[in-house]
Parts: C-alpha cells; structure tokens; sequence
C-alpha cells in the first residue's frame, strides 16, 4: 500500500513536470505568434509611411528610403521589446533595430544560405536556434498586393511559467502526498495488525497440537463470523490434521503389527532350527528302546549322547530367548562411573583364545559413566563377531583403546565385508552365516544408542574389519 502511494507521488511528479513543460511550450508559441503579428503589422505601417502604398523589394535601399525609417525600427524594438533586423529579399542586412553592431545583438550581416533556401522554398515561417534558449524567427514581410519586399528577423527568448508558483504546486502537491502517506500507513498498521494477532494466535495454538496422539487431541478453536477467512483456515486445518491424525495412528498400528509379526516368523524360525536335531534324537532313542534284544548298556549310551545334544540346543534356545529379549526391551540398568580397563579385561577373560584374542592394547585407565553389563556385551557381540569371521582360519583380534576423542578400536584380521554388507551390519536379522539370528551387532547398535555412544564399521574384503565405538566421556 505504501508503494502505491509512493509510486502514485512520482507518476504524479512526473506528469506536473511534463505538465509544465508543454504549458512552457505552448505559452512561448503563442506569446511568439502575437508578438510576430504585432511587429509585421507595425513595419507594415512604417513602411507605407515611409515609402506610400507602393512598397516593392527595390524600395529596400537608402536612396529611396527615409532615414526615418531606421528610427520607426528603433521604436519598433521600444514598444515590443524584441529587437530585429530587416534584410533585403538576397539576405543582406538593410536595418537593424539596435545602435549597436549587428553581431552584439545575434544578427549576421548576411542571412544563412539555408535559410533563403528555406524561405525560397515555400517556408512561410523558420526558427533558427542560437543558443542560450534563444532563437531568430524569419519571415517574409509582404507589400498590400501580397508580394515579398523584405526578409525580417526577430530574435526571440523563450520564458518559462511563474517558477516560483510552480514551486509552490509542487511543494503543495508534496505535502498533500505525505498527508496520505502517513494516513495509508496508519491504516496499513492497522490492517497488518487485525490480521496478525489472529494469526500469531493460531500459530501459538498450533505449536500446543500434537496429532500424534490417538487419544485427547483438541481441535483449533477460532471464534469469528462464518465468513472470516482466518476461520475459514482454521476450519481447513482442523481437517487436515485430523487426517493426518488418524493416518498417523493406523500408520502406527500397522508399523507395530508388521513388526510383531516379523519377530514371530524370525523367533519361529530361530526356534524350529535346534528343535530339529532334538526331535530327530529323541525319535531314534525311541525306535531302539522298542527294538528286541537291545542291551541296557547300548540304550543308556544313546541317552547319553541324546542328552549331550538336548543340552546343547536347549542352550541355543536360551541363547535365541536372551538375544530376543535384550533387542526388544534393554534394562535401564544402572549409569555410574566404571573403570574402562576392567570392563575390556572382563571381555579379553570371558571370550580370549590362546593365539587369536582378543589382546588389549590400553595405557593408562579411564573411567566412563555407563551400564558396565551392557557396555560389556557391547564388546563381546563385537569380539564374538570377529572371532565367527575368522573361524578356523588364521587371524589375530585386537582391542586399542585410543584418546582424543577417546575411542574403543575392534580389529580384527578375518575375511573383511563388501561395502555392501557394511551398509546392513546393524539391521535385525540380517547376517552373512547361514546360522545365528543376525541380533548380535543390532544389539551393540541398541547398546550404543542406549548410552550415547557412535559405532561405525570400516572393511573391504581380504583386508579385515575394523569396529570403532566412540565412548561419550
């Protein structure tokens, strides 16, 4: 709105100014055109008192005309004010009417060639510029019989309108337009503000929303008349966040559905895998029992090597049962200082092997503010991760701990990964072993994330894996 204002002040400007101009213009052409008519109708006169009624173009000469006549021309200058010159029909200078040399006064002794062209040519009137807003105006003055006797020369100054009066229309016109300026921002203001408050309201209650919830969501609410357009949006915004509420809670029920029944298919499947071998054993334990003629010493060494089996796979049931459990619900457990040092020996004790490891490499101690069980199984996944990809192959582990930042390396000599399986490692049940449940690095990933800690994985094949777990001190 201002700028309409503004730019309504400089068009308007601009048009008074053009305005003037033209005012300027047609003021001197018809100042010029009177003044022009006045003198040829007084050396009209001083002509035929000069010389009778029979006044030619011969009649331009000393020898014929008075001297009378040079002073009429001087009088001429008196009562109009513009001085001028008279030339015979060849351009010569006959009479001026200045005492003075004709240069002094902006009159040549000969007319221009291109003006006596001109004129000869049919031009009834020519203005000549000669600078300093003046110009010479040219034409021929004519006898009663309607013939050319003389070439006159008026020189002419242009003037302008009252300046001060246009000064002063201007600076009216400009106060005029500073009034309404400041009235149009007055009720800009006004309208900016009208509209705002409402509109900082709705924001403020729309940071209060939260359309997460399924239960206690609570509307915008807005009171104006029906046709009010901030309760025409409101109204729109209610709508839509109440889809996007009820999308937000059927996106949440099924996310949470097709997440139980996955951990179904993957905890059915991790089960049916041990129950296998112990249905198969107690099958055959059975079959020999009823055979004839079996001897008590062969039956009790079957159901000794069935119970070896069973005890086996039902270690690998609670194994699964445990992994399942810390994935889907860590214990809060307990966050105080513990010395690093003891937690990596406790690991390097519970999971090192003679010439594989893992060897710790640490100098010094430093304390961490952790859950020391998590923080242990933590590096145990990692170890017994490093330990299953070097199998029985040869491969050394190690686990440096660094400062600045301070940081836990897991190193290890085996096989390494593609940067594609690097990309996987810390999705649940994803794993490159045709056994395990792939929950052992989505545990440490959870551990971490529990306790504010960073692991990131860097290995290429043939060239060893290297796990680096960055401690929050």
């Amino acid at each position: 709105m201002l700028g309409v204002v503004l730019l309504g002040f400089l068009l308007t400007g601009a048009a008074t100014f053009i305005g003037f101009a033209r005012l300027d213009q047609d003021y001197n052409a018809a100042r010029l055109s009177r003044k022009e008519d006045a003198v040829a109708r007084s050396l009209r006169f001083a002509l035929r008192g000069a010389v009778g009624d029979t006044v030619e173009a011969t009649s331009l000469s000393w020898t014929v005309m008075p001297g009378a006549f040079a002073d009429r021309i001087v009088e001429i200058e008196e009562v109009h004010g513009l001085p001028l010159a008279v030339y015979r029909l060849d351009g010569s200078l006959f009479v001026t009417s200045s005492f003075h040399s004709p240069a002094e006064q902006g009159f040549s002794v000969d007319v221009d060639t291109e003006v006596l062209i001109s004129m000869a040519q049919g031009a009834g009137r020519l203005e000549v510029p000669i600078g300093n807003g003046e110009y010479l105006a040219y034409w021929y003055q004519t006898n009663g019989a309607g013939r050319p006797v003389a070439l006159v020369a008026l020189r002419y100054a242009s003037r302008s309108l009252d300046a001060m009066g246009r000064r002063e229309w201007i600076g009216n016109l400009g106060g005029v337009f500073v009034l309404v300026f400041f009235v149009a921002a007055g009720f800009a203001y006004l309208l900016a503000r009208s509209i705002a408050g409402p509109l900082s309201r709705l924001g403020a209650m729309m940071e209060k929303m939260d359309v997460s919830r399924d239960e206690g969501f609570e509307a915008l609410r807005y009171s104006a008349p029906k046709g009010d357009e901030i309760r025409v949006l409101v109204d729109q915004y209610n709508r839509m966040a109440e889809n996007v509420r009820k999308s937000a809670a059927a996106l949440a029920r099924s996310e949470r559905e097709s997440a139980w029944r996955e951990m179904a298919m993957q905890v059915a499947h991790e089960i049916k895998n041990p129950l296998t071998p112990m249905k198969l054993g107690i099958q055959q334990l059975e079959r020999r029992a009823k055979a004839e003629g079996v001897e008590l010493e062969d039956l009790s060494g079957r159901v000794v090597a069935l119970s070896s089996v069973l005890l086996e796979q039902i270690g690998v049931l609670t194994r699964i049962a445990d992994e399942f459990s810390t994935l889907a619900r860590l214990p809060m457990g307990e966050m105080k200082p513990h010395h690093l040092r003891e937690i990596l020996e406790g690991v390097v004790e519970l999971l090192g092997v003679e010439t594989v490891g893992p060897f710790l490499e640490m100098s010094g101690n430093v304390q961490v503010k952790c859950d020391a069980d998590q923080v242990g199984r933590l590096f145990q996944n990692l170890v017994l991760n490093a330990q299953q990809a070097i199998g029985k192959g040869d491969g050394q582990i190690w686990m440096s701990v660094l400062q600045n930042p301070l940081r836990v390396e897991v190193k290890d000599t085996g096989p390494g990964m593609s940067e594609e399986v690097v990309q996987r490692i810390f999705e649940p049940r994803f794993t490159t072993r045709g056994s395990g449940s792939g929950l052992g690095l989505a545990i440490v990933k959870a551990i971490a994330d529990r306790h504010g800690m960073r692991v990131e994985c860097e290995s290429s094949p043939g060239k060893g894996t290297l796990f680096t777990v960055f401690l929050a001190s």
